[in-house]
């Protein structure tokens, strides 16, 4: 089911199903639905799965912002929303290092390097996961997204992410709550010492996948870990 809520902010859309437990899924910005960039963990889970797939402000199926926010203003509106979240499932996040100090590592600067190649390699991937039909829906809606923001729009949502006070805070995740973050082999050592790894004993760093894009190269392992998470 997709949904639209007006809020202080601008319109957020989201695709959700009840269910319990109720699974939340974020995607980076761009212009890939979210809903539709995670169809295929969706489709390995029992229905009993309920999630929850918004689209950011400034992109997808969302509507223009109204006015200037942070990240922490669109995830308090999220929030609202969503009520409280239990465990985190993170799938290569975006880290305080990766905007404030990027690693110098040949790996980093090998891939930044490649992104033209790997990109295109990754639409050629896309097109073999998906059926023709969900093909053709999918690739339709990622070029009307596109198209319906303009270069303003585009930089309000840049704007909102690189001038979040949160890159700069010292926040973590609390040793609380289970923490699982999956990443390229590359990135490991990233995110072992990253702001989303917390000391509880049952969290990890899972490596897994050649790109950004895991959840459409392992949708079934992804969607195991999730439930094993729930099971904890």
């Amino acid at each position: 089911m997709e949904k639209n809520i007006e809020t202080e902010l601008g319109k957020i859309n989201f695709a959700y199903r009840k269910g319990t437990p109720l699974v939340v899924f974020l995607n980076g910005f761009g212009s890939f639905d979210t809903a539709q960039s995670f169809s295929k963990v969706i489709e390995a889970w029992p229905n009993k799965y309920g999630y929850f797939a918004p689209d950011y402000l400034n992109s997808c199926f969302s509507g223009k912002s109204l006015k200037d926010y942070t990240v922490a203003d669109e995830a308090a509106e999220l929030a609202k929303i969503i009520n409280d979240l239990k465990t985190f499932v993170g799938i290569e996040p975006t880290t305080r290092e990766i905007m404030l100090n990027p690693p110098k590592e040949p790996a980093y600067i090998e891939k930044n390097k490649n992104m033209a190649k790997l990109q295109e390699k990754i639409e050629a991937d896309l097109r073999e996961i998906f059926t023709p039909e969900e093909n053709k829906k999918f690739w339709t809606t990622t070029e009307q997204n596109a198209k319906k923001f303009d270069e303003k729009d585009n930089l309000n949502a840049q704007a909102a992410y690189e001038n979040d006070s949160f890159w700069k805070n010292t926040t973590r995740i609390s040793d609380k709550t289970p923490s699982i973050v999956i990443t390229e082999k590359y990135r490991e050592n990233e995110y072992k010492r990253s702001e989303y790894v917390s000391n509880n004993s049952q969290s990890k760093v899972v490596v897994m996948g050649d790109s950004h894009y895991i959840h459409f190269e392992y949708p079934k392992k992804i969607a195991e870990i999730v439930e094993e998470v729930i099971d904890f």
